[in-house]
């Protein structure tokens, strides 16, 4: 399903529009954008048109996600969804990213997941929400510490991209922590 309507100091997260359509389609062909991105090997993925359609099919249909669009000025700038909802046990798998290049390095995935991850223990009641990462990608490490994730594992030898074989580091932020993190200024999203 679509994610609500989240607005932040510097982001907006918004439901998907047809209109970002080509933004996406743009990204899934940049291969530094997705060189990080474990399913660019499923044939569906090898076609950043398709990849675009089935993420916004995706989006419409699986009652078990939401999915937003992360807007900065009014324009699409990259992507983060929960999938895997599980009220019952309390958890959920994250994931995100920032498509435009000129936005790297500016703190807005770390907005994005401060304001998303708020959305979701405060309206959803969840315990934890999970992420997971290539190994080799270092710098959505430092988003997930940044935004207050715990990496609490490795599993190996996990996911194959471009027929080699990669561990996938596991992370979390349970409530409890994410609770505490509130209380404290210097953790707050600007």
């Amino acid at each position: 399903m679509f994610g609500p309507r989240l607005t932040g100091t510097r982001i907006t997260l918004r439901g998907f529009v047809p209109s970002d359509i080509p933004h996406f389609r743009r990204w899934f062909a940049d291969p530094t954008v997705v060189r990080y991105w474990w399913l660019k090997d499923v044939p569906w993925a090898r076609s950043p048109t398709v990849a675009a359609l089935i993420l916004f099919a995706r989006a419409a249909l699986d009652k078990q996600a939401m999915f937003w669009t992360i807007e900065r000025d009014g324009r699409p700038i990259g992507h983060t969804n929960i999938r895997q909802i599980d009220r019952t046990a309390g958890h959920a798998v994250s994931s995100m990213f920032i498509g435009e290049k000129t936005e790297h390095g500016r703190g807005l995935a770390v907005d994005a997941i401060a304001i998303r991850n708020a959305y979701l223990f405060e309206r959803y009641g969840l315990n934890k929400i999970k992420a997971i990462a290539l190994s080799r990608n270092h710098a959505i490490h430092r988003v997930f510490e940044k935004a207050g994730y715990r990496l609490v594992g490795t599993a190996r030898d996990d996911v194959s991209v471009g027929g080699h074989r990669h561990d996938v580091l596991l992370f979390e932020l349970r409530r409890g922590d994410w609770e505490q993190s509130q209380s404290s200024p210097e953790h707050r999203v600007a």
